[in-house]
Order: structure tokens, then sequence, then C-alpha cells
């Protein structure tokens, strides 16, 4: 068997990675081909298509390889996740996510509408300067859900890169946020104001900066640049919320996973988005 002929489809008989589960299966296909096919997205499981080797699949999974590619686009974003339902992007930093009262064409969703990704609608935002998973539901029904649900999302995690040197390498925000006319938004500790809640940890550090894993648990508009402003060490690029420099020449944030509970099976969905190769924490000389 040099190359199929057809839609193959199998169920997984061990747990174990994507590509070594294709090859058990196909193993008279050379080991290119079938690299080839994760790369052109042409291979899903459960209806979910990947292009990544290492996808995790188990027993009783239906893995299915199209002779067609997945999509009929040439997206200009990097699609990082796809189903019958959803679409996930890893938006690059600079891009609004959607429509402004000043820019209305150089968004993510009209990039990927005019790529002929329709329908396609917005399930939340990612500010501008913030890099990384971005959510799109291709029905109303889907977005609908996932907004209702949104509060209850398992998992947001982010990258962020701050300012100094942490005293304390993990803690816990809680506050309540407020937004003035000009925008900008501010903690308080009790009145009126949206509760935002933001966990953090210190992965590594030299001595200027220090580059954080950070968990939200409510996803309130500027909710970490604020805390991390509260927290005497602002993100940085963020001159807005009181960092200094600039030393990555972009915000220092990064949206790095997104996990949740489909809407229409129920099954976990994790999403991962890498960040740029130049995200990394900055020399001491920055």
């Amino acid at each position: 068997m040099k190359n199929l002929k057809e839609d193959f489809v199998f169920e997984v008989r061990e747990n174990g990675e994507l590509l070594d589960c294709v090859r058990k299966e196909l193993n008279s296909l050379p080991a290119g081909k079938v690299k080839s096919y994760l790369e052109h997205r042409m291979i899903s499981v459960d209806d979910t298509v990947t292009s990544k080797f290492d996808f995790p699949v188990k027993r009783g999974q239906i893995i299915k390889i199209s002779q067609s590619k997945s999509s009929s686009y040439d997206s200009p974003l990097e699609i990082i996740y796809e189903d019958s339902d959803l679409l996930a992007i890893n938006k690059p930093a600079g891009l609004l996510s959607v429509a402004s009262d000043t820019e209305k064409e150089n968004t993510a969703i009209r990039l990927l509408r005019d790529a002929g990704i329709e329908p396609l609608y917005v399930v939340h935002r990612i500010d501008r300067d913030t890099s990384g998973v971005l959510l799109f539901a291709k029905s109303v029904e889907m977005r609908d859900k996932l907004q209702a649900s949104w509060e209850e999302i398992k998992r947001r995690e982010y990258i962020a890169i701050c300012e100094g040197v942490f005293a304390e390498k993990r803690g816990r925000c809680e506050s309540l946020l407020r937004e003035t006319s000009t925008h900008l938004v501010y903690s308080v500790k009790s009145g009126e104001g949206q509760r935002a809640i933001t966990n953090y940890e210190v992965i590594k550090e030299n001595a200027r900066y220090s580059y954080l894993r950070v968990l939200i648990e409510t996803g309130r508009k500027n909710q970490i640049r604020v805390h991390m402003k509260d927290l005497m060490h602002p993100v940085v690029g963020d001159k807005k919320y009181g960092a200094h420099g600039s030393p990555l020449g972009r915000l220092g944030l990064h949206a790095s996973l997104l996990e949740f509970s489909h809407p229409r099976t129920g099954s976990t969905v994790v999403i991962k988005a890498p960040p740029e190769s130049r995200f990394r924490l900055p020399k001491e000389k920055g």
C-alpha cells in the first residue's frame, strides 16, 4: 500500500500518540507519507482535525484519514484547533480580535472570513497586544452555549513577562475592576465593580524580569495587566499600566492554554498555543 485511494477510518486499539497509532495501523505506508497527512490537516480524531504528531489518542476513538484537505481555505493565521463546531487560532500580537470604532478590516475574524472560513462567530476576545489562543464558533448555537458557560470554563492559562523580581513566587490577586471614561481599568477593594481573580507562579527570573505562569478564574478586561500593576510588577511593554520599557518590542502577555467542555459532546478540549520565539525572558541589560 503505497498510497490511500479513498478515505480510511479505523478505531484506536491502545492509548498513545497519534503519529505512532497511524503508523502501526498503516505500517505499509512510508513514514513520510503519514507525516504529510498530518501536516496537511487530513487526519481527524473523533471529528477533531489536528496536525500534531503527539496528539493524545485513547482506545475506542475513531481516526479518519481524508483524501482531501480538511479545509478548502488557506488561512492567513495559524489554526491550532478545528472541528465541525469550533475553530481556534494562535492570534499574533498587534491584531484586534474583532472590529473596533477605529479599525474595521484588520481583525482576526475579518482575515479568517476573507479566507473563506464562514460562518464564524466570536466566542471571546483577547487584547490587541496580547497573543495566543482565540476561539471562534461555526454557528450561533455553539457561540451562545460557550458564552453562557464561559465563567465556568475549566482553565485559562497565560504566560506573562513582568518587570522586577517577585518577593512571593506564587500568589493570588483578587479585586473589583472599574473602568474610566478613557478606558483605563483599575482595582478597588469594595463598592461597585467586576470581581476579578488572578493566580500567578514565577517560573524563572533574573535580576530585572520575571517569567510567570498565570491562571485566571475570571476573564475581565485587562485583568492580568491591572493585577500585575497592583503588585508593582507591570507586564513588560505595558506603558498603559506602568511599565518602564519594552524589551520584547511588544506586550509581554500570551494566552497559552484554554481548557473547556465541548458544548456538543461534553468532552474536554485542551487548546495550546506556543508563543513566538522572541517571547522569552529578556536579558538583564534589556
